[in-house]
């Protein structure tokens, strides 16, 4: 058993996989964690926060050189002491 401390109690899912082409991994898909620290700051801080989602807007580009802005709300998610 992991110390109550090491547990994971919130989480949630990302509106996007994390992409080499965005710089967020390696190309030998090791992930850059001071790149995301840094980019998903809001995400990390809505996390220790007491709400249950969190608003995001984000541009992507598209391989034809495209542009489009995305706009979703994220749910956080919460365990229970049981894990569940």
């Amino acid at each position: 058993d992991l110390p109550p401390a090491a547990r994971i109690r919130r989480f949630l899912l990302l509106h996007k996989e994390l992409d080499a082409d965005d710089a967020e991994l390696t190309r030998t898909r090791k992930v850059r964690r001071r790149l995301i620290s840094q980019r998903y700051q809001d995400l990390i801080n809505a996390l220790y926060s007491q709400n249950d989602h969190v608003d995001v807007e984000t541009t992507i580009t598209y391989q034809d050189g495209r542009t489009a802005t995305i706009q979703t709300r994220l749910r956080i998610e919460t365990l229970n002491d049981t894990g569940e």
